[in-house]
């Protein structure tokens, strides 16, 4: 930790008493200060771990000189190159000059000195030691950022050589041997010659970069020492969804064309029929328009509902809901299915209740038996029954419909995708249904087999606080 001016450390070398006495007088209310005879001295101190903010030097001493203790404090390592050293000359010779600064003395005095010169340019160089010492800090501060960082990071030089490397960094790269290897070589794909980066902007983002069969999102900031920090965001998921999403608004938009189509080709033959005075079964037409419009509103519907579901604002009620009165309205609405395609409806649900909220609830029951009247061939059976624990109602909705392969179970319940076996419809469903018993703290499964049918089951808390995602 650097210390206050008032705390600083300065020490007076010099083989002249009359000349120590005079500087030390003169820095001693400023500054902490020791003074040495000769040279020798000064690096006893200092090989014994001393180590003072700056040393008055003189150039001139018998046996080490200052030129020779400067060479020593360049050289002895990192605790004392920071040293700073005022080196004190009776000889204004350029060539003499010269030498003192190139050996590594920060600045130089000629004697004989005035009092106020001597102190102005201690306190200068020990300001520059401070601005030193605090882009140290800074630099030891960002370096633990880095390691610390949840994305792997990676500072570049100008040379385009590596300098630093985070553990994640290290990780995705596969080895630990890479600083100072050539960041094009590591990291091809990396285009950094193409970007025009400079100081001080913003962030800049370049194409995804492939790693170790991940996929990565790099960014670039420049620093004020001219390296590079690269960052790299792992976004493997993240696309993953996205082109899962794009891939279910493309099957989305051909639902929507589809009846819209058939609707516009529908339409434009009657009009046509009506010029050429040719009569057509009009309510047959009538009554095709009305089914395709029918599928477009329900497409509209769950596609209105999802959103909703996946906003931010979405809220539940919770009321104790009469599951039994609730399936009986479902086998209600379904009646007119049910005796089209003789199915043997049966609900075993009596007494059954379930803390929710019996609109989306109803959501449910009516995905559920609506998905099984769809799958069940005539003269089937659907059966809804209710299991009640202390701790959760479980409701099944079975089918004697054809069943599902175990390779396509795992998919019905995700987003951004659709059986394979899907008879029209929305394809979204079985995700409103898993959406609405998730807000409710509940899970969803599914148990099938091909020629078997298929049981749909969901899970409710009966008591609240409860993870049944453990049960």
């Amino acid at each position: 930790m650097t210390s206050s001016v008032a705390q600083r450390i300065v020490w007076v070398v010099d083989d002249s008493r009359l000349d120590t006495e005079r500087a030390r007088r003169v820095l001693a209310r400023d500054y902490q200060v020791e003074t040495f005879a000769d040279g020798s001295a000064a690096l006893e101190a200092v090989a014994a771990g001393a180590s003072p903010d700056l040393i008055v030097l003189d150039r001139v001493m018998p046996g080490v000189s200052g030129i020779d203790v400067v060479r020593f404090l360049r050289a002895a390592g990192p605790h004392t190159q920071k040293i700073g050293v005022l080196l004190l000359t009776v000889h204004r010779e350029t060539e003499q000059i010269v030498e003192g600064l190139s050996v590594g003395a920060n600045d130089y005095l000629a004697k004989p000195y005035e009092d106020e010169e001597l102190r102005a340019r201690v306190a200068s160089l020990l300001r520059t030691r401070e601005l030193v010492d605090g882009l140290e800090r800074a630099q030891l501060e960002n370096r633990k950022l880095l390691e610390s960082a949840p994305d792997p990071f990676l500072v570049v030089d100008a040379q385009g050589k590596l300098t630093f490397a985070n553990e994640l960094a290290l990780e995705i790269l596969g080895t630990r041997q890479v600083l100072g290897s050539d960041v094009r070589t590591l990291l091809p794909g990396l285009k950094l010659d193409h970007v025009d980066l400079r100081t001080g902007e913003s962030i800049v983002a370049l194409s995804d970069l492939e790693i170790a069969e991940r996929r990565f999102s790099p960014t670039l900031r420049k620093t004020a020492e001219g390296n590079t920090v690269v960052a790299l965001r792992d976004v493997t998921e993240r696309r993953i969804l996205e082109e899962r999403r794009l891939d279910f608004y493309s099957m989305i938009a051909h639902d929507l064309r589809t009846p819209l189509n058939a609707m516009t080709l529908r339409i434009s033959t009657m009009l046509e029929f009506q010029r050429m005075g040719v009569s057509s079964n009009l309510e047959r037409d009538l009554e095709k328009l009305d089914q395709r419009l029918r599928s477009l509103v329900e497409l509209i519907n769950d596609f209105l509902d999802l959103a909703r579901l996946e906003g931010a604002s979405y809220r539940l009620a919770r009321d104790e809901v009469d599951l039994h009165g609730l399936v009986e309205r479902v086998r209600e609405d379904f009646m007119p299915l049910l005796e089209r395609g003789e199915l043997v409806f049966n609900a075993d649900t009596a007494g059954a209740t379930a803390p929710g909220d019996v609109n989306r609830l109803s959501q449910v029951f009516t995905n559920l038996v609506g998905n099984a009247i769809k799958f069940t061939p005539a003269r089937g059976r659907i059966d809804v029954e209710v299991k009640v624990d202390p701790r959760y109602v479980e409701v099944s909705v079975r089918d004697t419909g054809h069943g599902i392969e175990s390779a396509l179970q795992g998919k019905l319940f995700q987003r951004y995708t659709r059986a394979e076996n899907s008879k029209g419809g929305t394809g979204l469903g079985l995700l409103i249904v898993r959406e609405i018993v998730e807000a409710h703290g509940g899970t969803v499964g599914v148990e099938s087999r091909p020629g078997e049918g298929s049981r749909f089951w969901f899970r409710l808390p009966r008591i609240a606080g409860v993870a049944l995602r453990d049960a």
